[in-house]
């Protein structure tokens, strides 16, 4: 038995839920899938799927086992595409697709050090905060925050993004400045509308195992984290910002922080590219780049 191989099809008999779906997917015969999956179960001496007439689905020790066989396969590609193609395949045309601050603040600054390193690839870099369909948009990478998609997807966690609750002096002088979270209530927000839900983004507290959510009214509501920040500091109410987007303005007094002792939810991150076998080197030799400048950049801010 080749225990790649045997993986591969058990990887994608749970991801098509058929057999035979795998098997013309793979190229091989029914029976073939069939007798590779029972060989990979004696080898692990567990059961992993559960056969019925209509479906077939993993079990829990299927789940884990499929999980972490995905990441070995993905990981196995990308060293044989990178060996395969060497330097020849770093070249071509990349489209990304990042957070409005993300792009303007770190992307943006930083991307000509990527060029220079690669001159056979060129960038298209999208800045939104709205969810998009990498396959449709012909996006090679995305990076997204929230829960992910229920997809097949292949996600590279970044780390979780921490936020801070924070207003201007101006708006603080009108309002006052709470001290509790329930001083709040008289305090109107620029609402954040979230692209993974399409709703405002609730505002919510922990502390030491407390959790609050607070409904504060929002006479302006943007999709555009970079419109949330100017709206922000003009004095239009409190808002949710990214640390490391507010930290430049909390350190001059722009922005003030509000009810330290209380913390805001943080954010996780993950690198997004469409499910392929191999992925392109130039693909990979972004995200590697990128992965690096977001925890040299934003490793203060991360959790």
């Amino acid at each position: 038995m080749d225990r790649f191989e045997a993986m591969r099809a058990f990887v994608q008999v749970v991801e098509s839920g058929s057999f035979t779906k795998a098997a013309q997917q793979l190229g091989l015969h029914k029976a073939s899938v069939s007798q590779q999956l029972l060989q990979l179960e004696d080898k692990l001496g567990t059961r992993l799927l559960t056969r019925t007439t209509r479906k077939v689905t993993p079990t829990p020790e299927g789940l884990l086992f499929h999980e972490r066989a995905r990441a070995i396969l993905q990981q196995l590609d990308d060293a044989e595409t990178t060996l395969r193609q060497g330097s020849r395949a770093l070249q071509g045309h990349l489209r990304v697709d990042v957070p409005v601050a993300v792009g303007r603040l770190l992307f943006a600054q930083e991307i000509r050090g990527f060029l220079e390193q690669h001159p056979g690839i060129s960038v298209e870099l999208s800045c939104t905060d709205r969810l998009v369909d990498l396959v449709a948009a012909g996006v090679d990478c995305a990076l997204r925050g929230g829960e992910l998609p229920d997809s097949g997807l292949v996600a590279r966690p970044v780390g979780a993004l921490r936020f801070v609750l924070c207003a201007a002096p101006r708006h603080l002088e009108r309002h006052g400045q709470p001290q509790t979270p329930e001083a709040l209530a008289g305090h109107p927000q620029v609402g954040f509308v979230a692209g993974s839900t399409g709703l405002l983004r609730p505002l919510r507290l922990q502390r030491d195992g407390q959790a609050l959510e607070l409904e504060l009214p929002a006479r302006f509501v943007t999709t555009d984290s970079a419109a949330a920040l100017a709206a922000a500091l003009d004095g239009l109410g409190v808002v949710q910002l990214a640390e490391f987007v507010a930290a430049p303005y909390l350190d001059s007094g722009a922005l003030v922080r509000l009810l330290p002792g209380w913390r805001c939810p943080s954010l996780a991150m993950h690198w997004l590219t469409p499910t392929a076998r191999r992925r392109p080197a130039r693909v990979q030799a972004f995200i590697d780049w990128a992965h690096a400048l977001l925890l040299r950049r934003l490793g203060p801010h991360l959790d």
